[in-house]
């Protein structure tokens, strides 16, 4: 839930990220918009990745415009219209604005518009230019390249939660160390509080050691963060998502199916 203007807004913006690649943040993000579209929610995707995999795994087929993404927003000064850069996905209930390399740009002109103490505020501006288009879904779901840079900030900032998911290797880790301090710095230079983050093992093997990372957390003051829920790896599951599907799609894949419900319960 967001408070603006001194009242409370429905919908709920749900980020997926971490400093790091390879942990499942795309796959995440797709799979719970799915259920949560299923579940007779709208949902808005917004795909901040200039490689774009999310785009790639919900698009539909026909007329659907790569170049419309966030970058005409913020280099048309919120002059463009957000209602034309969201597209339908192939998906019921759910819409997207596209990420592409296009993004890229972006970054020049914000050093354009907004002086360097107004980058960690230009999501919200774009948030507040057109809440009224954010508002009419029940959730966004936003999708994070793993070098976050100052327009990824902008959104993870005042996001209602963060999901940061590992895969219990020592890159991930400081991946959720790094993203958590970047938070506090900037939410101290904003004088704002932290947006709230949870930690999910997620693609976890049976042999991966989780009492040493549960350690580590400890010892950052981390473990309060982490979820009741555990992903586990499977290699039949990974072959659905390389053929595009969602796990809802498919009669199999029970274990996964159930591991979603009970994410969805907690961060919902």
């Amino acid at each position: 839930m967001i408070l603006i203007d001194w009242r409370i807004i429905k919908m709920k913006m749900i980020s997926f990220c971490n400093k790091k690649g390879g942990v499942g943040k795309t796959t995440l993000c797709k799979n719970v918009a799915y259920k949560l579209a299923l579940d007779k929610n709208k949902v808005l995707l917004i795909d901040l990745d200039t490689q774009a995999t999310l785009t790639l795994l919900t698009r539909t087929t026909e007329n659907f415009n790569t170049e419309k993404t966030l970058h005409k927003i913020i280099a048309s000064d919120c002059e463009y219209n957000i209602k034309n850069i969201i597209q339908p996905t192939k998906y019921k209930n759910i819409d997207i604005i596209a990420g592409g390399e296009s993004l890229k740009k972006s970054l020049l002109a914000m050093k354009e518009f907004y002086s360097k103490g107004m980058y960690f505020q230009v999501g919200f501006k774009i948030y507040n230019e057109y809440k009224s288009t954010f508002d009419s879904y029940d959730y966004v779901l936003i999708d994070y390249p793993p070098s976050t840079d100052d327009l990824s900030l902008s959104w993870l900032i005042f996001s209602d939660l963060i999901v940061v998911p590992t895969n219990l290797v020592v890159g991930s880790y400081k991946g959720i160390l790094d993203l958590n301090n970047n938070l506090e710095i900037i939410a101290k230079e904003l004088k704002t509080e932290k947006p709230e983050i949870k930690i999910l093992f997620n693609s976890v093997l049976d042999t991966d050691n989780q009492d040493i990372f549960k350690e580590r957390l400890k010892e950052n003051n981390l473990y309060d963060k982490l979820l009741n829920i555990i992903i586990r790896h499977s290699g039949i599951f990974n072959n659905s998502e390389n053929d595009f599907n969602s796990i809802w799609e498919n009669p199999y894949y029970w274990r996964q199916k159930q591991a979603y419900e009970e994410l969805i319960k907690e961060i919902k």
